[in-house]
């Protein structure tokens, strides 16, 4: 398994095929960074892809960023082999945890993205997963949401739905309790091939021979089929803005969970997903169908613990948490000092990021000596 620089880049841009607005990942120096590839070398393999009618630069303003940068993304024919490059890469074997499978069942299993994974692969051919990045400090004040998830599982209702803004912890609550439960699945919701996808992935997840992937129909058999397995979870991350197939599948599957045994599916959501995207109702909530939870922000305790300054000035941590409003996220980046990831990640202004970063380190003034 070795992909060029050119064809990393190709893979990296696929990533980013349904983006709904332009990001620091499209930029020449996202690149780099997703690749791993030296950022005096990105221009030329860019190309030289360029040339080849497979990628194509425009001018675009990032959000929280007032000058507008060069972009990059797939064209028809880059998205064709991009397409043929992770299916190649995903029919690779690896040695994962004492087995032989493929690399793309592991992948989707872990929930990585096709490059992290990539990279993770050593000299011998073994899939070692990176450090998760979630932290303790990340599932701070979550011991209720977990509560309601244990709850959930334990009771009669089939579908449970996680809403909450970006940012605010949503895929690292769904990750902490999954790995709680000793077989689970993880589905991504914003994958470009969407639903046709699931059902390959819970056919190799389960070690069964699923339905071939195709529509919404193969996908609810699929699903339906891994519950039949022995799956006691599978986790959907990433629901928002989705296509009409999906919320198609989920639709029917809640509607066949009535009387199919045994269906856990657990719904990580955007708080903004359109009333078109939501595939029940209010009466699907008081019939027990669906439990629904919508996760606040940290608390002033919980972001003076998730900035690691426990001096931090009292007032100087007001104004974080007002601006903020307790995302983990955004505390995370003022922590690390990382204005990049604010600047590409939130609405703040520059004067906000500033002043959110020098906040941070206002030491709590000693009382004054009587």
């Amino acid at each position: 398994m070795n992909l060029t620089a050119a064809e990393r880049i190709l893979v990296h841009l696929h990533g980013f095929l349904n983006a709904r607005e332009p990001s620091r990942g499209m930029t020449q120096a996202g690149i780099a960074e997703g690749c791993r590839i030296l950022r005096s070398h990105v221009p030329r393999a860019l190309r030289a892809l360029s040339e080849e009618g497979l990628v194509e630069a425009s001018e675009a303003r990032l959000r929280g960023r007032t000058r507008r940068v060069r972009v990059y993304a797939l064209t028809e024919a880059g998205v064709r082999r991009a397409r043929v490059l992770l299916d190649e890469v995903d029919d690779e074997r690896v040695d994962f945890d004492g087995r032989t499978t493929s690399f793309g069942e592991v992948r989707r299993d872990l929930g990585l993205a096709p490059l992290d994974a990539y990279f993770a692969v050593d000299a011998g051919g073994r899939l070692v997963p990176p450090a998760a990045k979630e932290t303790t400090t990340e599932l701070l004040q979550r011991e209720e949401d977990l509560a309601f998830l244990r709850r959930w599982l334990a009771g009669p209702a089939p579908v449970a739905v996680l809403y909450g803004s970006r940012g605010i912890g949503k895929t690292a609550l769904g990750r902490a309790f999954a790995r709680s439960i000793s077989r689970s699945i993880w589905l991504e919701g914003s994958g470009s091939d969407g639903v046709r996808s699931w059902a390959t992935t819970l056919g190799r997840a389960t070690g069964r021979a699923g339905p071939e992937a195709g529509g919404p129909d193969s996908a609810v058999r699929a699903l339906l089929g891994a519950f039949d397995a022995g799956t006691k979870l599978v986790v959907f991350d990433g629901y928002g803005e989705v296509p009409e197939e999906t919320v198609e599948v989920l639709r029917s599957l809640l509607r066949l969970a009535r009387e199919h045994a045994g269906v856990k599916l657990l719904v990580l959501a955007q708080e903004t997903t359109p009333s078109y995207c939501r595939f029940y109702g209010r009466p699907e909530v008081d019939n027990g169908l669906v439990a629904e939870r919508h996760l606040k922000g940290l608390d002033l305790e919980g972001c003076r613990a998730m900035l690691g300054n426990p001096s931090i000035d009292e007032e100087a941590l007001r104004r974080i948490f007002l601006l903020t409003k307790g995302c983990p996220l955004y505390l995370q980046f003022i922590r690390e000092g990382d204005e990049d990831g604010l600047r590409a990640h939130s609405r703040f202004t520059n004067a906000e990021i500033r002043l959110l970063l020098y906040s941070r380190g206002v030491p709590r003034l000693a009382p004054a000596a009587s």
